[in-house]
């Protein structure tokens, strides 16, 4: 029998905010599974600058925020954003539908306030078929037309989902044609080197098929399955671990995105802990431990420690999905639990 090292323990290097489940577009390719959220609840503020200092005490560097659509709750991310940068915490890009933009005047004044507070992280445009009925492309082209009074265009970028290329370049057209008329007069696609040349600012764009499961099923044709061999060790501190809060400030544990985000992931409570205790009982969590050193891949080699239970030639879009099969089935944890126990005699 194969021993497995478990040495590196869980260490996570930033917090991701949600400061609202609610959305715009409700997309079927979405992460959140919006049934199970109160999408009228949002995030305190004043509770959310307490974390951001609580955690920069205990090394976390970074945030990103994240939704739902963000920018249903502009005042969040205005207020957040001074006292990161007073921490000199790292806000990574986060994303956006453009909701914001079907105001052109709203639109406007939010990334004037962005720009008189500093802001410099720009924004990830999500741009597919998906949603693109409940978020007209009109108001993609005017957030691009408002953000550039203020910000180089070449801080966004823009991410599309969907499982046929063709369809989402006929909207990149669509949003161009709309921009030429609104004055931009030099726009072309490079495709080659993936980018959007706008007056001379390149917009980087990723393509990629969604990953499942999501809250509404995805057919066969909609993702790429591929078998899933080694992967990054995402808890620990060879990997990008964080701390994902949500408006009720219950906190989950995750790298990149849980997917469907089961339970399993709920490590605790911050309006009754603090982020250090929560951090301490769950470098405690064996199935984390095992994330920290293998990723997904590991925890299937420790249900498959004696015998075959999980084939390995199996085939999924995301190292996530095969994470929540495992974990949201208890028979699985079960035999892990008692693998652990060989493993640690071995």
């Amino acid at each position: 029998m194969k021993k497995y090292e478990l040495k590196e323990e869980y260490t996570p290097r930033g917090i991701v905010f949600i400061p609202t489940f609610n959305c715009t577009a409700f997309c079927k390719h979405c992460n959140n599974d919006f049934k199970k959220h109160d999408l009228s609840q949002k995030m305190d503020i004043d509770d959310a600058v307490r974390l951001l200092y609580e955690g920069k005490k205990i090394g976390l560097n970074s945030i990103q925020l994240t939704g739902g659509e963000i920018t249903l709750y502009p005042e969040f991310m205005l207020s957040l954003i001074p006292h990161a940068k007073k921490l000199a915490m790292r806000v990574c890009k986060p994303p956006t539908n453009a909701y914001i933009a079907s105001d052109s005047k709203k639109a406007s004044e939010f990334f004037l306030k962005l720009k008189e507070i500093d802001y410099t992280s720009g924004f990830r445009l999500s741009i597919d078929p998906y949603h693109q009925e409940k978020i007209p492309i009109k108001w993609v082209a005017n957030f691009i037309l408002e953000y550039g009074k203020h910000f180089k265009l070449s801080s966004l970028t823009i991410g599309s989902s969907y499982y046929d290329k063709e369809e989402i370049f006929k909207l990149y057209n669509e949003m161009i044609d709309i921009l030429k008329k609104q004055g931009f007069s030099e726009i072309k696609i490079d495709k080659e080197k993936k980018f959007i040349l706008i007056n001379g600012f390149k917009i980087k764009y990723g393509i990629w098929k969604p990953t499942r499961p999501a809250w509404q099923e995805l057919e066969d044709y909609e993702v790429e399955l591929k078998k899933i061999e080694k992967t990054m060790r995402c808890l620990g501190p060879k990997g990008v671990g964080y701390l994902w809060v949500e408006p009720d400030l219950k906190v989950r544990v995750c790298s990149c995105n849980g997917n469907t985000f089961l339970d399993f992931y709920i490590i605790g409570d911050l309006k009754k802990e603090k982020f250090e205790d929560i951090i301490k009982r769950t470098k405690q969590n064996k199935i984390f431990k095992i994330l920290a050193n293998y990723g997904p891949a590991g925890l299937r080699d420790f249900l498959n420690l004696k015998e075959i239970i999980l084939d390995p030639e199996k085939k999924y879009t995301f190292m996530c999905e095969l994470c929540n099969e495992i974990v949201g089935n208890k028979e699985y944890l079960k035999i892990i639990e008692k693998n652990l126990e060989e493993n640690d005699k071995f």
